[in-house]
């Protein structure tokens, strides 16, 4: 009787072992043309693509929060108003600056030459908002010629 157990525990041990390598006669490509999402559009599965789509949601993102401290500077809200929206802008770039400028190293420089100064800006006790308003059209300026280069 035990050797009957023995034996009966060991084919089934097998059969789990067995069942658990999939070892398919299949080659991969034969594999992946059974899986709509990787054929449907093959550009759309590439990291490049993907990183693309962000930078430019990113860059929509950052244009808006500076559409909105230019209404801020233009109805010469508070001072933290407008620190506050500068810190928005900050940390908005701040999601995708990475990327951009592993990226796009020039329009990195390009883009930071007028941003920075924006923020810095912002942030100042005594606000120049001339200065702010010429920082805030140069930045938009970039950043949508910018968005036009993204692949």
């Amino acid at each position: 009787m035990n050797g009957f157990r023995v034996m009966t525990s060991g084919v089934i041990l097998g059969a789990m072992l067995l069942s658990g390598c999939s070892n398919s006669s299949e080659p991969d490509e034969a594999q992946q043309e059974k899986s709509p999402v990787l054929n449907e559009n093959p550009d759309a599965n590439t990291g490049e693509t993907q990183n693309a789509e962000v930078i430019k949601k990113g860059v929509g993102d950052v244009i808006q929060s500076i559409k909105g401290l230019e209404s801020e500077i233009s109805t010469e809200a508070d001072s933290g108003k407008i620190q506050e929206m500068g810190k928005e802008i900050s940390s908005t770039w701040d999601s995708i600056e990475k990327q951009v400028e592993d990226e796009y190293p020039d329009w990195y420089e390009r883009i930071e030459k007028n941003l920075y100064p924006l923020i810095g800006e912002s942030g100042n006790a005594d606000k120049d908002l001339e200065k702010m308003k010429r920082l805030s059209e140069a930045t938009k300026e970039d950043l949508q010629l910018f968005l036009e280069k993204v692949k």
